[in-house]
């Protein structure tokens, strides 16, 4: 897994990146709890092709751990990042 980021490799952005949802509990003004969801980033990565020409996604190194939420779920997506101007 190469260990890049923005910052040491300019001219090659990512163009990917891997977000997970997390479920928790929120408690509402009235006391009760209300499931909500959000997104945390876990890594970054850069669209690659090997020797054969088969694609794929080399990941940055993430310091964040995938942990289940609190329905006991990992939920991982990638979206494909675009730097329009």
């Amino acid at each position: 897994m190469e260990n890049k980021t923005e910052t040491t490799n300019n001219e090659n952005k990512p163009n990917w990146r891997l977000v997970q949802e997390k479920a928790y509990y929120k408690t509402a003004r009235n006391g009760q709890q209300v499931r909500e969801t959000k997104n945390i980033e876990l890594a970054v990565g850069w669209q690659k092709a090997n020797e054969n020409g088969t694609n794929y996604i080399s990941w940055s190194d993430s310091v964040i751990p995938v942990l289940p939420d609190v329905d006991g779920r990992i939920v991982t997506r990638a979206f494909e990042i675009t730097y329009d101007n």
